[in-house]
């Protein structure tokens, strides 16, 4: 009983649950014929759309394959377009360069154009050629402005080389022989400027000044009247350098010799002051050597003979009375005779060089000269060059002219400088040899007598008899 009351909810459970299986079975089993209908009806769907889907997707690759294309062709581009820039950007560089070489070589020309004008042209081109050198200095204008200026300076200079070679005619002033300015008429037949004053004062030749300024040569005073009326009529038979101005040229620099000096500097008076002074010295110094007088051989063996003879009196007297150079050693010798001979050699020694400044007197003025001149050549030099850097700085370098003579102008020490110093040190190297071999004979004298004392003494003969070694 027990066991059937206990299994009777189990029974029971487990109907009850039966039934929610079935019901729950039923439901899945509808469920799921919803589903396959759902499911034939999506596949009848899918298949009604697949068609028109597939004709799209076909459409919408192909537009894609086109856009890829696209994309491929404006990524080309893009490639080209950049080498296409580098390379205009490199044309730009090397035209940039080419018209900076262009721009330079124009200005070298203008640079060249104002060096060659005709100091009587340079009021009638200045206006034109100026600006064209100052363009550095302008910061207003374009470079094509710039080579525009530039550029017509080669049409000047073309249109100039067409006047000159016709002959050109213009009004000017030019300075006279005389240092005044005086207004007239230029003419410039080529290379050939020609300028006759308006008061009829002057007419010749014209050529650079020393202020720049055109002057006036007065070199054929025979064509003047013809020169004068080429200026005022234009027509003339006038005489022609034929050496286009060289021979001119070369007058010009001739010079005086103070000129030449004077172009030297404040250099040139102390080099002078030693080249007098050494001169002077080397005068003298001949004439001192030329009357110094040595005692024969002769007078040395007498004075011996004396001492022989025990007569140091006479042998004294002997020593003093013929007005030698080296008396005083002789009388030393003489009266120190009986002295040893190393002794006598010291005393006769001693008096040598009481002796010797006397002969080396002024020789070390004229070496001295002939070692400073040409370090003051050099200075006057060094000098020079300074001056004519500062002109450069003021003036620039358009003239070689004016470098060339500021140049020649500084050499002009070092010129003086070893005309000085050459002859001095020929002079003193002689001076010095003459010096020395009188020193020597004077050595060698001193020896004779030292010796024949000696002999004297030890021998004690009467009268030694002395030969020159």
């Amino acid at each position: 009983m027990k066991l059937f009351l206990t299994l009777l909810p189990l029974v029971a459970a487990a109907t009850l649950a039966a039934d929610e299986l079935d019901q729950a079975a039923s439901q899945a089993e509808k469920q799921l014929a919803d589903a396959v209908g759902q499911l034939a009806t999506l596949r009848e769907t899918i298949a009604a759309e697949k068609l028109p889907v597939a004709a799209e997707l076909r459409q919408l690759d192909a537009l894609l394959v086109e856009k890829r294309r696209e994309r491929d062709r404006l990524e080309r581009m893009r490639d080209n377009r950049g080498l296409e820039l580098g390379a205009l950007e490199e044309q730009l560089k090397v035209r940039t360069s080419e018209l900076e070489w262009v721009g330079n070589m124009l200005n070298d020309y203008a640079n060249r154009l104002n060096a060659s004008l005709h100091p009587a042209e340079v009021d009638v081109y200045a206006d034109q050629i100026l600006p064209v050198l100052n363009l550095g200095e302008n910061s207003s204008l374009t470079r094509l402005q710039k080579l525009e200026m530039q550029a017509a300076m080669i049409d000047l200079g073309l249109t100039r080389i067409s006047e000159n070679a016709g002959g050109h005619a213009f009004d000017g002033a030019a300075v006279q022989p005389d240092g005044r300015l005086v207004q007239g008429r230029f003419v410039l037949l080529g290379p050939t400027a020609l300028f006759a004053a308006a008061e009829g004062s002057i007419a010749g030749l014209a050529e650079r000044g020393s202020a720049g300024k055109p002057r006036v040569l007065d070199v054929f005073p025979e064509g003047a009247s013809a020169i004068a009326a080429l200026a005022r009529t234009g027509s003339a038979t006038i005489p022609i350098d034929s050496t286009l101005g060289r021979a001119t040229a070369l007058a010009a620099t001739s010079e005086t010799l103070m000129e030449h000096i004077m172009k030297g500097g404040i250099w040139m008076y102390p080099i002078l002051g030693f080249a007098f002074i050494a001169f002077a010295s080397a005068l003298f110094k001949l004439l001192e050597i030329s009357q110094f007088r040595l005692p024969p051989l002769s007078l040395v063996n007498e004075i011996v003979g004396h001492l022989a003879k025990d007569e140091p009196v006479e042998a004294e007297r002997l020593a003093k009375s013929r007005g030698v150079a080296c008396a005083d050693l002789l009388v030393t010798g003489v009266r120190h005779a009986r002295m040893p001979k190393e002794l006598i050699d010291e005393l006769l020694f001693e008096a040598l060089l009481s002796i010797k400044p006397k002969l080396e007197r002024g020789i070390a003025i004229i070496a001295v000269t002939a070692s400073v001149a040409p370090l003051l050549g050099l200075l006057g030099t060094v000098t020079g060059m300074i001056n004519t850097f500062k002109a450069i700085t003021v003036f620039g370098t358009g003239d070689p002219k004016t470098l060339s003579g500021g140049i020649s102008e500084a050499l002009i020490t070092t010129e003086y400088g070893l005309i000085v110093a050459i002859p001095t040190l020929l002079i003193s190297a002689y001076l010095s040899r003459k010096a020395n071999g009188l020193i020597g004979d004077i050595e060698k004298l001193s020896m004779n007598f030292v010796n024949g004392a000696a002999v004297l003494k030890e021998a004690r003969v009467p009268t030694p008899v002395i030969t020159e070694a």
